[in-house]
């Protein structure tokens, strides 16, 4: 296997274990915004039961023991609701104790519609129990589903929804009197009306509307949970893609990739601007300064140094220590990488000509940097494993970038620039903005761990002197 296609392979792998645990962490997130989602709900049907409570108190007929066991009814609800609450909050095995409270919800709810306590038959006759208007009751359970974003726990409060009132219907249908259209001696409209006399008698046409109204409910509901969880999905991994690319990429290049499916990490080859930037003398510059002055210092250093990158749409591929690397040229090539790269040295440098004369007002030294910059083929994908990733970009090309910015101590000059650098920028966008007048040819210059020297152009004497 060559050695691209080994690379290939091992970052499919680890994308693959990252897809992994961002999955997991979503689940997580997901799980927490359950279990608020739950602690409101109870919150809500408790306070709606307690309305009902205090309606059922002031508009019940009856009186006695009638009326306490309608209160006793939905009060047992309303405490349910706050058990449920409690589980919720304290994390008290929600996984599976979510599901067994809505069907002891929806089972509690049948029975209720099913038995009169206080009477002495206690069974409530079979026409006021399967009667339509009571089902509504069934959809408390069903909204308060809704609230945990899982489309599982909304299917699964409908199928409870449908059983408990099928067995009502089995129940009250096997009871010795109970009767329906299908015992009429007549299937005729006055003989149904008549039959609704009756209190015995089930009319089916009622069951057959709730089941299918519930199905379709329950259904379109668990669609509509789905649906905002996958929006929800969509946009946490569109933000947390900016993110990630924020930190590499200027404005408009994160704008372009957030909007693509393509990834970052597919090793290739192509030809990129490197620019490499030190500060000169920074151990002497900082070596009586406290901690926090020194990293003040380098926070607005890499401040402006980073907004130049990015003003020029290059990308910013790493910070080292009191340098930085950038590239200009990926993720995606472009015919001015060349002269965007040394546009964005010049900023760099007229960035620290600003900063420095507001150093030199507070006393403070003025700092000194060395650039360097080189164009050619280098090798970019993601480097790293599993649990740190950097987008960045390997090659001869970036040594010799890294050796040109460490060429501008011995030569004493702000900024070094390869012939390679300079003849692209001539040959794709030519020189319209007049860079080159800042610059001239320094001739060839043998550099650490090369055998072959490399033409090169410096920053010249005036313009230098602009940056001490």
């Amino acid at each position: 296997m060559h050695a691209r296609e080994i690379a290939v392979t091992s970052s499919s792998a680890v994308k693959s274990g990252l897809n992994a645990r961002l999955e997991g962490r979503n689940e997580s997130a997901f799980a927490e915004e359950e279990r608020h989602g739950l602690m409101l709900a109870s919150k809500t049907r408790t306070i709606a039961l307690l309305v009902i409570l205090l309606w059922q108190a002031i508009d019940n007929p009856g009186q006695g023991l009638a009326l306490l066991s309608d209160l006793f009814e939905v009060a047992a609800f309303a405490v349910l609701g706050l058990v449920q609450y409690l589980a919720a909050r304290l994390r008290f095995h929600m996984n599976v104790l979510k599901y067994v409270f809505v069907f002891v919800d929806c089972a509690l709810l049948a029975l209720v519609f099913s038995v009169d306590w206080w009477s002495e038959d206690a069974l409530i006759p079979p026409a006021l129990a399967m009667e339509s208007s009571r089902f509504g009751y069934f959809y408390i359970f069903l909204m308060q589903a809704a609230f945990s974003l899982r489309p599982r726990l909304v299917l699964w409060c409908g199928m409870c929804i449908v059983a408990a009132r099928t067995a009502m219907l089995l129940w009250f249908a096997g009871r010795p009197g109970a009767t329906s259209k299908f015992d009429l001696p007549e299937q005729t409209s006055e003989a149904i009306l008549e039959a609704y006399s009756n209190p015995s008698f089930i009319y089916l046409g009622f069951w057959t509307n709730e089941m299918m109204a519930a199905i379709i409910v329950t259904v379109g509901l668990a669609f509509v949970v789905r649906r905002s969880r996958k929006l929800v999905e969509d946009r946490t991994a569109v933000e947390r893609t900016r993110t990630s690319l924020a930190r590499y990429f200027s404005p408009n290049v994160v704008d372009h990739l957030s909007a693509t499916d393509s990834g970052l990490g597919q090793v290739r080859e192509q030809h990129v601007a490197v620019l490499f930037a030190d500060i000169i003398g920074f151990t002497g510059l900082c070596e009586r300064e406290s901690p926090e002055t020194v990293i003040a210092l380098l926070r607005d250093y890499h401040a402006r140094l980073g907004q130049a990158v990015f003003d020029n749409g290059g990308t910013l591929d790493k910070y080292i220590g009191d340098g930085l690397m950038a590239t200009f040229g990926t993720p995606e090539t472009g015919p001015d990488d060349a002269r965007n790269a040394l546009q964005s040295a010049m900023d760099m440098l007229g960035a620290l000509d600003v900063w420095n004369a507001e150093r030199r007002a507070r006393g403070d030294k003025p700092v000194r940097v060395g650039i360097g910059l080189h164009f050619g083929p280098v090798i970019a994908g993601d480097i790293g494993n599993e649990r740190r990733l950097e987008y960045s970009v390997i090659g001869d090309t970036v040594n010799i970038a890294s050796r040109l910015e460490q060429l501008t101590r011995d030569l004493n000059t702000a900024m070094v620039v390869s012939d390679r650098l300079i003849g692209e920028l001539e040959k794709s966008s030519g020189d319209d903005s007049g860079l080159l007048k800042h610059l001239s040819k320094a001739g060839s210059q043998t550099i650490r761990g090369r055998e072959t020297a490399v033409e090169i152009w410096i920053l010249d004497a005036a313009a230098a002197a602009d940056t001490q």
